[in-house]
């Protein structure tokens, strides 16, 4: 069998949210590109960022074959477990729509 009518039987989606962290001490400089590199992330844009409270809050687009609140749940996952000086992750499951 073809490797490209398998794939094209494959269902992904992809989902959009608003992303708010808690950073450790470091803060949250710099993990723009770092929360780009997790698996399934397509699309990082910085909403806010308060280096005081070391709080940042992103719009964030994965890809996945999962359903919206699993893919966000899995990211967050991915996230904690990758980047020891994210603290909180918090999705805002309200504002998650497919694209």
């Amino acid at each position: 069998m073809k490797l490209i009518p398998l794939l094209l039987e494959l269902d992904y989606r992809t989902f959009e949210a608003m992303v708010q962290i808690q950073y450790g001490e470091e803060g949250p400089k710099g993990y723009d590109d770092a929360i780009r590199a997790l698996p399934g992330v397509t699309t990082v844009t910085l909403a806010s960022e308060d280096d005081e409270s070391k709080l940042a809050r992103y719009k964030i687009k994965i890809i996945s074959q999962k359903e919206p609140l699993e893919a966000f749940t899995a990211f967050k996952a991915n996230a904690k477990a990758k980047y020891t000086d994210m603290v909180a992750i918090k999705v805002g499951e309200e504002t998650i729509e497919e694209k």
